[in-house]
C-alpha cells in the first residue's frame, strides 16, 4: 500500500487530493485506490480500501503509519497476513524491539545492490516473536540494516529498521521477508514516474472525482505497459504515442 498526493490539483480550500493506493510489488500495477479525504488521515481509509479487493492469501505491506493493532486484526479475520516495518510512532513496540538481543542473532540474509556510484547492501536477521509482544498475531520480528557506501567504502548512509510478521518460519523465510520490505520501498517509484513523465504535479484538473480520474489513466498507461514488457517507461510512453496503432495493441484491443 501507498499514498499520493497531486500537489498542483487544489480545491477552492487549498487542499490538494490524496489518494491512498494498493499496488503489486512485482510489477508495480494499481489494484484500487480510494481518497483521503483533507480532514482526516490514511490511518481510517485503510479498511476501505482492502474492501474493495479479494486479500484471501495475499501478503500486505504498508508504510509505518499503518503498522496499528487494529489493521492486524483486520488482515487476520480477512485470512491474509503482513509484513510492517516498526518506528518510534508505536514506542511500546519499538522499545521492546529494540531491547532484543539482536547481537546474539546470526544474520541469515544479505543482499547487495551496485549502481550510480553507490553500493548498499542490506542485511536481516530474524527470530522468532516474543510472548509479551503488545501487537497482535506477530509469528516473526527482524532487523534490516541496510548501509550505503560509494565505491570507494566511504559510507553515504547507514539505517536500521525492525520489522514484524504475521508469516510463520515456513513461509516466511528471510529471504521472503526481505523481499517484501524491499518490495514496498520500490512502489514509491511510480511517483517519480508519474510526475517527470506525466506532469501530475503540473495537473490543474480539479473537478468532483477529475483529480482521482486522472491518476488511475495515469497508473492504467504505466501498468498497460510494464504488462506489455515495457520498463523503460519513458521510452515506451514515446514510443506508444508515435504509432495511434500502438495503445491499442498495448490494451490488447486490437481485432
Amino acid at each position: 500500500m501507498d499514498s499520493t498526493r497531486v500537489r498542483g490539483t487544489k480545491d477552492a480550500d487549498d487542499n490538494a487530493p490524496h489518494l491512498l493506493a494498493a499496488d503489486t510489488h512485482q510489477q508495480g500495477l494499481l489494484l484500487a485506490h480510494v481518497d483521503v479525504h483533507h480532514t482526516t488521515n490514511e490511518i481510517p481509509m485503510f479498511v476501505p480500501l482492502l474492501d474493495t479487493l479479494n486479500i484471501a492469501g495475499m501478503l500486505i505491506t504498508a508504510g509505518c503509519l499503518h503498522t496499528q493493532r487494529k489493521h492486524a486484526q483486520y488482515l487476520h479475520k480477512r485470512d491474509a497476513d503482513f509484513v510492517f516495518c516498526v518506528k518510534d510512532n508505536l514506542p511500546g513496540l519499538f522499545a521492546t524491539l529494540d531491547a532484543l538481543a539482536w547481537r546474539e542473532v546470526p544474520v541469515t540474509h544479505t543482499t547487495t545492490d551496485r549502481g550510480h556510484g553507490r553500493i548498499e547492501t542490506r542485511t536481516l536477521p530474524v527470530m522468532p516473536a516474543p510472548p509479551d509482544l503488545p501487537f497482535p498475531h506477530i509469528q516473526q520480528v527482524f532487523l534490516i540494516e541496510r548501509t550505503v557506501t560509494d565505491t570507494h567504502g566511504g559510507t553515504l548512509s547507514n539505517v536500521a529498521i525492525f520489522g514484524v510478521t504475521s508469516l510463520n518460519t515456513k513461509r516466511g523465510t528471510p529471504a521472503i521477508l526481505a523481499e517484501a520490505v524491499r518490495g514496498q520501498w520500490k512502489i514509491e517509484v511510480p511517483h517519480w514516474i508519474r510526475d517527470t513523465i506525466y506532469r501530475e504535479d503540473d495537473s490543474t484538473v480539479r473537478t468532483k472525482s477529475g483529480p482521482r480520474t486522472m491518476a488511475a489513466l495515469r497508473n492504467l498507461a504505466i501498468g498497460a505497459l510494464r504488462l506489455y514488457g515495457r520498463t523503460d517507461i519513458a521510452e515506451a510512453t514515446r514510443w506508444a504515442t508515435r504509432n495511434m496503432g500502438r495503445p491499442f495493441a498495448i490494451l490488447g484491443l486490437t481485432s
